[in-house]
């Protein structure tokens, strides 16, 4: 790829993402100087910054005692915009020594040393390695998994695909969390299987629902490694399945009376609707009107909780909205990742800068059930305490 071209590239890819990115660096700052030197967040106040690629408005952390400041945001206006130029190429170009020297000559007009651009890597790793390493909570009221399929080069192999597995917690106050990010070959319930138990290891012990699709064997997993949690099969996959097996004059009928069934207002009219679908249709698509009667009860355990959250609970959603954000940084790469390490980069930057702005924002409808969700948690852990081990 000759320079014009990359350069072309690499000023598209980051337009929109530079103040994001600054913003995350920021938030990191603030995060290892409260660390050292003690003290709490402040919230923030707006400053807007001039780079290369424009004008970015942020959001300045402050702490309560006033002590600290970002140290790129310092007079010094060149290396402002020197650090911010770097932290987006780097990102953009997947922190390759090779392509973050190619980048900065283009973008600074000089290159920095291998031991800098070594640095710089290592220290990306090294905060990659422990945040999907880093304890967790206790509890979590919901947590979501779902995986996502990428290209990565191997070497002998050429470029494979491979899977990322996530999980997403959510807690009983409508905190959302990255509770860590896995690269397998395939995606199957074995291997999800070492992922619960790493969670487990990791110290969340106690989970009331776990929310994925319908892959074979994930309910037997989540069950061996969390035995008193349930299981919450995707809705919308299974309806988006169902209507890819009828005939298309059929399916504006066949999805009303789907929504029937998970749009009801209890169980027991949600059970009343899916008998009326059997009736309906058991005839014409007996296998599809047998699986959604073989998987009601975890089609529809969302029913089991609060009214207010069955939107969150019914699908993978939520879930799905981060994994958008992480394919967005992969059209940068075209798709592809040079090694494995650059796929772990990507995602420990996407969760740290998206759990950033969920910090500043819960769900919905969680205050008003928090205490209920608490006692749902006590009521299914507690008595079994002194008893209850995990399976290994």
């Amino acid at each position: 790829m000759d320079q014009d071209t990359l350069r072309s590239l690499l000023r598209e890819a980051v337009q929109e993402t530079v103040g994001e990115i600054l913003q995350m660096l920021m938030e990191l700052d603030r995060t290892a100087f409260l660390r050292e030197h003690g003290g709490r967040k402040n919230g923030h106040y707006p400053r807007r910054l001039e780079t290369a690629f424009g004008q970015v408005d942020l959001k300045i952390p402050r702490d309560r005692e006033g002590r600290y400041y970002p140290a790129f945001l310092k007079p010094y206006a060149r290396r402002m915009v020197d650090l911010g130029e770097v932290a987006v190429a780097l990102y953009a170009a997947g922190l390759s020594q090779r392509k973050a020297a190619e980048v900065m000559s283009l973008l600074l007009g000089h290159r920095y040393s291998h031991e800098t651009l070594s640095t710089l890597t290592d220290e990306v790793l090294e905060a990659a390695e422990a945040f999907r390493r880093r304890p967790l909570p206790e509890e979590m009221a919901f947590v979501y998994l779902d995986g996502l399929v990428l290209k990565v080069l191997r070497e002998g192999e050429g470029v494979v695909r491979e899977t990322v597995y996530v999980a997403l917690g959510i807690t009983s106050g409508g905190e959302r969390r990255v509770l860590g990010f896995w690269l397998l070959p395939t995606e199957n319930a074995t291997a999800w299987e070492g992922v619960l138990r790493e969670l487990w290891e990791r110290g969340l012990r106690r989970v009331l629902l776990f929310i994925t699709d319908a892959l074979p064997g994930i309910e037997g997993a989540i069950q061996r490694v969390y035995p008193l949690a349930q299981w919450q099969q995707c809705v919308v996959h299974r309806v988006r399945s169902s209507l890819a097996q009828v005939r298309v004059r059929d399916r504006a009928w066949l999805a009303q009376d789907l929504k029937g069934i998970y749009g009801a207002r209890s169980r027991v009219e949600a059970l009343e609707a899916l008998e009326r679908f059997k009736e309906a249709w058991g005839a014409r698509y007996p296998s599809l009107v047998a699986a959604w009667w073989e998987n009601s009860g975890a089609l529809l355990r969302f029913y089991d909780y609060p009214q207010v959250l069955w939107p969150y609970l019914r699908s993978t959603n939520l879930m799905e909205r981060f994994i958008r954000e992480v394919r967005r940084g992969t059209k940068v790469r075209d798709h592809k990742f040079p090694k494995e390490e650059a796929v772990y980069k990507l995602l420990y930057l996407e969760s740290e800068r998206q759990e950033g702005r969920w910090a500043e924002r819960r769900l919905k409808g969680f205050a008003e059930v928090q205490e209920v969700l608490e006692g749902m948690l006590r009521e299914r852990y507690a008595p079994r305490t002194q008893t209850l081990t995990h399976k290994s």
